[in-house]
């Protein structure tokens, strides 16, 4: 009959555990998931910081920007 008691005991203590842990996993996956949008909110934030109007007077700019190489053929 001892026996068997512990065994129930044990059986009860490994659920318990693994449910702690389950739960525990669980939690650093949402903090690992909220880390991660706040990441990459502020990494797009901070690409868009600064001025981005054209310089005064710089006049219109072509869609593509010619190289050295490109500047003859397309001439």
């Amino acid at each position: 009959m001892h026996t068997y008691t512990a065994i129930a005991l044990l059986n009860l203590l490994g659920i318990t555990l693994s449910a702690s842990a389950a739960r525990y996993f669980e939690r650093l996956v949402e903090l690992l998931v909220i880390a991660t949008a706040d990441y990459m909110f502020l990494a797009s934030t901070q690409s868009q910081k600064g001025d981005r109007s054209p310089e005064r007077g710089s006049g219109r700019r072509e869609f593509a920007q010619h190289d050295l190489y490109t500047h003859y053929i397309l001439a």
